[in-house]
């Protein structure tokens, strides 16, 4: 009990140590998608909570956003009445204006989500003592240190929903599972938990992929018995039609989308693909590929305990129905997820929820009242998870340290002319911004012809000098995007020519171009 309490102890030191070391420095590691979710949460706290319109700084150089640097997927433009395109940033907004609410720099928004992690594996050990019985102070711990190592650490290291929307999740999880068990709840209970699944679908769309598959299997497991099961689940029906209808009704209102612009531009995306690309998808997601992991080789442990433990052991309908609910929607979330599965070494994004309810079932097998002996293999199989969870995450760790270490360099750039514009020649250019968006303007000009007409503002404004930043290299393709998109947007740099600027300082740091602008 005292090394598992260590153990754990130590785990969660190491993550806050790792999350102080990255956001320390110049300026916090928030990069890709995690930029976005920064960016929506400072005009919600600048602006109000109801001004949607893409944050940016010196608006009055580009009122129409054609020189904004973020484009597809991170933005959508709304035709506003015909005139004037308005620019929204395609995240769900429940949660930065969330977030905007909150009296803390935005150098700590990281960290809540840290902390968020951490409750959300409360969460978890609370579901396997009140659901599953499982009391032994040391096979919680246990849990809670298979749960930490897990790859739902991709999320919980960035400024990301995802974690919100998985503790809600599990909340709505949890509801149904007490209703499964024990047939009986307080409906107060089961109505909060219907509002959290409600409020989850609006965070991350994939949860409509888990609550309806454990609809699904709830209701073929009770078929026979139709009108009592719509009796007992009616609190928890009409808390998530309530949370569903409200936040539905308020997304239509403000965008003309009941699940948000979000759903939009993947809808889109997903009829793009064709099924041979979502095949590849998947094929990747199990068993990686050059940059990243695969399912397989950091789940093997648990996949071979899931198998031999439905084959051997006689399991309860609550642990059936969790393992079933767990395996059929991620497989149905990576099919139809119209993106490849994340980035950096942990690739696996999307399904972490499985991985929670992995997690559940293959602790609550200790639960199952055995001679000790016969649960030996279980708890081998659980450690040679826990090791091969530590070893992923130290190697995403490494990634990242490498990512932060070029991030203090390149903002360190930008640092040296606070005063200065910066434009970019590529979209590629744009997954290291971080916080320098929020110090100075950043605009982009993808081609020689719209460079002429950025420069001129600049002209017109009076700015005395600019900072250009292009990635020196072929920028790799993303599977993500088009091949359309990719020649106009990502490799796109030229070199300039310009009527009023000369260029003063041409350098290159950290596989990057730096060049500086003066008024001639």
């Amino acid at each position: 009990m005292r090394v598992l309490s260590l153990i754990l102890g130590l785990l969660v030191c190491f993550l806050v140590y790792k999350r102080i070391s990255w956001d320390s420095g110049i300026s916090p590691l928030i990069q890709s998608d995690s930029q976005i979710k920064l960016y929506q949460t400072i005009q919600y706290k600048e602006k109000g909570i109801q001004n949607h319109e893409c944050y940016s700084k010196n608006i009055e150089i580009d009122p129409e956003f054609r020189f904004y640097p973020f484009r597809y997927p991170w933005v959508y433009f709304i035709q506003d009445d015909g005139s004037r395109k308005e620019c929204v940033f395609q995240y769900p907004t429940f949660f930065a204006q969330t977030f905007s609410l909150l009296p803390i720099p935005y150098r700590f928004l990281n960290g809540m989500v840290l902390l968020l992690y951490f409750f959300l594996t409360l969460g978890c050990v609370y579901v396997l003592r009140s659901v599953f019985y499982v009391r032994k102070v040391e096979i919680l711990c246990l849990g809670a240190i298979l749960f930490l190592v897990g790859y739902s650490i991709s999320s919980a290291i960035e400024f990301s929903e995802s974690i919100p929307s998985h503790i809600f999740l599990l909340f709505f999880f949890y509801g149904v599972l007490v209703l499964e068990s024990a047939k009986k709840h307080l409906q107060i209970t089961s109505f909060l938990a219907g509002v959290s699944g409600g409020i989850s679908v609006f965070l991350r769309s994939e949860s409509v992929i888990y609550i309806g598959i454990l609809g699904l299997f709830v209701l073929i497991s009770n078929r026979r018995k139709i009108i009592p099961l719509l009796k007992i689940y009616l609190p928890i029906l009409i808390g998530f039609s309530f949370a569903v209808v409200l936040f539905g009704f308020y997304n239509f209102h403000e965008f003309g989308e009941i699940f948000g612009v979000r759903s939009k531009v993947s809808l889109n995306d997903f009829g793009r693909l064709h099924f041979s690309d979502r095949l590849h998808f998947f094929k990747e997601f199990i068993f990686g590929n050059t940059y990243r992991t695969g399912f397989l080789y950091y789940c093997f442990p648990m996949v071979l305990l899931i198998i031999i433990s439905l084959i051997k052991l006689s399991l309860t309908q609550v642990q059936k129905l969790v393992i079933g609910v767990a395996f059929v929607s991620l497989v149905f979330v990576v099919l139809l997820s119209p993106y490849s599965q994340g980035g950096l070494y942990l690739g696996l994004r999307y399904t972490e929820f499985s991985y929670v309810l992995f997690s559940i079932f293959v602790i609550s097998l200790l639960s199952i009242d055995e001679h000790f002996e016969s649960k030996q293999w279980i708890l081998l199989l659980i450690i040679l998870q826990i090791l091969l969870g530590f070893y992923h995450v130290k190697q995403n760790f490494k990634t990242i340290d490498f990512v932060k270490k070029y991030h203090e360099i390149l903002q360190s750039e930008w640092r040296k002319f606070p005063e200065a514009p910066v434009v970019h020649l590529s979209t590629f250019d744009l997954l290291l911004i971080s916080d320098s968006f929020l110090k100075k303007p950043h605009f982009i000009a993808n081609k020689q012809s719209e460079f002429e007409v950025l420069e001129t503002k600049f002209f017109n404004q009076g700015i005395p000098k600019f900072q250009v930043f292009v990635y020196d290299f072929k920028p790799p393709k993303d599977d993500n995007i088009s091949d359309e998109f990719y020649n106009e947007w990502v490799n796109s740099k030229y070199e300039i020519e310009s009527k009023f600027y000369k260029k003063i300082s041409d350098s290159n740091t950290a596989g990057y171009r730096y060049m500086l602008w003066e008024k001639k």
